[in-house]
């Protein structure tokens, strides 16, 4: 999972573009998400992510990271089947009423609502994956830092971005040196597994720490906070391809806001579910959006060359 969530430079096309593209992408694919209401849009806007990681050459470690999407969602559609007891569809339906939660019942709308809503976080968790695995957590602070955005909070960030995987690494290594010495971690009952979890997480702990002092050293022998005015040793350019790329995702969140201005995009879970247009105008929107979201992937194809994962 390490592996899958890190940075990894494949030489391509998509690796290739600024840094200012891939955030941008991201950021409209989340709101596109957030905002956009019916199913067939939101499995548009996951499916259109594919294409970007196949051009990246990312594909096998994207689908690392998202297989752990599965077990969300199915604990997604759990959780809303047991707090929501809306919808006019009864599966099923118990004679005991619980304190706060009433009388629990499984709705055919709270299973389609749980499942569309895995599909909305999948989508975003999939362009923000793949932002991380195809941009440099170095480029990325120098697009923010163009952007007049505030120093120190891109600073925290970029740390913590870089953090996330050494400490799954340090967790890693520490936990094949703990079998080595003869600990079990699933040994026992849970009361002995948490004890035993505690050999990892005190030199987990340990190892942040040091690795934090150790960059306030650093940053303080290279006088960060001094008022100076900043230079930079590579500077983050718009070439005429990083061009068409943003224009194409200021396209797509064009259209994403009209669809919502609209309400072309709007539906009904509860208490009944709403019809879905199969519409030859409302299949050719679907088409339209998964062709914009995913057309910073051709850009990409087209400027590393054909090759893909």
């Amino acid at each position: 999972m390490q592996n899958s969530f890190s940075f990894y430079d494949t030489r391509s096309g998509i690796h290739g573009l600024s840094a200012f593209v891939i955030p941008a992408w991201a950021m409209t694919v989340m709101i596109a998400a957030l905002v956009l209401q019916q199913p067939l849009f939101l499995v548009a806007i996951f499916l259109s992510t594919i294409p970007v990681a196949l051009a990246a050459r990312v594909l096998r470690r994207w689908s690392q990271f998202m297989k752990y999407m599965g077990l969300m969602a199915v604990a997604i559609i759990a959780i809303n089947v047991v707090v929501s007891n809306q919808g006019a569809h009864v599966l099923w339906q118990s004679h005991v009423t619980l304190p706060l939660f009433g009388t629990p019942r499984v709705t055919i709308e709270a299973i389609v609502f749980g499942a569309v809503m895995s599909v909305r976080l999948a989508a975003i968790i999939s362009a923000f994956t793949l932002l991380n695995m195809c941009v440099h957590p170095d480029d990325l602070t120098r697009a923010a830092i163009k952007l007049r955005l505030p120093y120190r909070s891109v600073l925290i960030m970029s740390l913590s971005t870089r953090f996330i995987p050494v400490l799954m690494d340090d967790a890693r290594t520490i936990t094949d040196v703990q079998r080595s010495r003869g600990l079990d971690f699933s040994r026992g009952n849970i009361v002995e597994r948490i004890r035993n979890r505690g050999a990892l997480i005190l030199p987990l702990l340990s190892n942040s720490l040091d690795r934090a002092a150790q960059v306030a050293e650093a940053m303080e022998s290279r006088a960060y906070g001094a008022n100076v005015e900043r230079t930079y040793y590579r500077d983050s350019c718009l070439l005429p391809h990083d061009y068409v790329a943003l224009s194409l995702v200021g396209c797509s969140m064009a259209i994403t806001l009209v669809l919502w201005a609209l309400g072309v995009s709007s539906y009904q879970y509860y208490p009944v579910l709403g019809a879905v247009s199969l519409s030859a105008q409302s299949l050719g929107l679907v088409v339209l959006l998964m062709a914009l979201f995913s057309s910073i992937g051709v850009v990409g194809i087209a400027q590393g060359g054909s090759s893909v994962d």
